[in-house]
Formats: structure tokens, C-alpha cells, sequence
């Protein structure tokens, strides 16, 4: 798998090194490199990163002001909102802008485990942030699901309720190696490339 290069966007100087440092001693990670503002990343080619942590409150431009202004461009990272901001209307800010994950600091306990759930996976949110998200955007039944089988109904059941998936094979009796599998089909039926897209698009079927 190809290394991917991480950027941190985050203005408390010891969070952010601390978890740079942490990050870059992961096999999958070619480099990560640690920036104050939304400004300082704009000025240094965002597009270069694969995968951005992206605070919400910051000198200048938010975090999330920041990426709804980067919604149209193919080539951006995927962002992460790493805040401590509980309140509903942040986090649904946050995944109307496009983020594709939303993880609150004091919930944050392995950067590599959220880095290596977005990078295989599509996206992670905080425990609890996910049936918030149901709620808002929830819709009426979407006749794709139609295509799923009964256990990848169950498991896109477990995924837009948060579960993780070595939480959702340990459910099963099964291996994670196969879960992931049967991800990879329901993003391919569903027509999605994350988790976070399956909780916007099905959180009711």
C-alpha cells in the first residue's frame, strides 16, 4: 500500500506535536507535517496530503469554513475534524462541508487507529456522533439496499450505528480481513466511498 502524507491543522502547539509524533512513526505514513492555521496549509499545497486533521476553532478561517471552500476541488485530502466542540450544529456543519470524519479530542485515544479506519475504511466518528448524524440526515427507505445480502444489510445496520469493524467481526464470529470485504461490496452496490457517505445516504432502510 502506498504510504500517504498527513497534515495537521491545529493551533495548540503540544497537541499537534504530540500527535505528529505519534503518526509518524506508523509504517503506512510517508510524512507528517504540522500547520497553525488554514492559511498556513493553503500556502503550503494541501493538495499534496492524502489525509488532513483539521481543528474547527483556529486563528483566521475555521476548520470547517476552511473545507467548505475546498468542496469542488477532485484532488483535496480527506479531512478529519479533531475538535472539542460537543455541540450538534459543529459536527453537522462539519459533515455537510464534506469532512469524512469527526473525532472530539478527549475521545481520541490512538490517532494511528482513527488514521488507519479512514484510510481503509472511508471515515470515523466519535462514539455517540454517529446517531446524531443519523438523525439529521435522516431519510426514508432507499430502494439500493434492495441489492445488499441479508448480512451486508446487517452490517451497514451495524456501521451507521458506529460500530467498528472489528467490533462488527467479533459480532459475527468472523475475521476482520472478511468484514472489510463485505464493506468493499456495500460501498460498491451503495455507490459510496465512506462510511460517513452510508450514514448521510441510508441511516434508515
Amino acid at each position: 500500500m502506498e504510504k500517504v502524507k498527513i497534515a495537521i491543522v491545529e493551533d495548540n502547539p503540544e497537541f499537534a506535536q504530540n500527535c505528529a509524533n505519534t503518526l509518524s512513526i506508523m509504517e503506512e505514513v510517508d510524512k507528517v507535517e504540522v500547520f497553525s492555521s488554514t492559511e498556513d496549509l493553503s500556502q503550503n499545497h494541501e493538495s499534496k496530503f492524502d489525509l488532513v486533521f483539521m481543528d474547527i476553532v483556529l486563528r483566521g478561517k475555521s476548520g470547517i469554513d476552511y473545507i467548505k471552500e475546498r468542496s469542488d476541488f477532485d484532488d483535496d485530502p480527506k479531512y478529519v475534524m479533531l475538535s472539542t466542540l460537543e455541540s450538534d450544529d459543529a459536527l453537522i456543519q462539519a459533515m455537510k462541508a464534506g469532512a469524512v470524519g469527526f473525532v472530539l479530542k478527549k475521545d481520541l485515544k490512538d490517532i494511528k487507529e482513527v488514521t488507519r479506519m479512514v484510510m481503509q475504511e472511508g471515515g470515523i466518528l466519535s462514539p455517540g456522533a454517529a446517531a446524531k448524524v443519523i438523525s439529521f440526515f435522516r431519510k426514508p427507505p432507499r430502494k439500493e439496499t434492495h441489492s445488499l445480502t441479508p448480512r451486508e444489510r446487517e452490517i451497514l445496520n451495524h456501521i451507521i450505528n458506529g460500530s467498528k469493524t472489528k467490533d462488527i467481526a467479533r459480532n459475527f464470529g468472523t475475521k476482520e480481513g472478511t468484514v472489510r470485504i463485505q464493506i468493499k461490496s456495500i460501498f460498491k452496490k451503495l455507490q459510496v466511498n465512506s462510511r460517513v457517505d452510508l450514514v448521510r445516504k441510508y441511516s434508515h432502510f
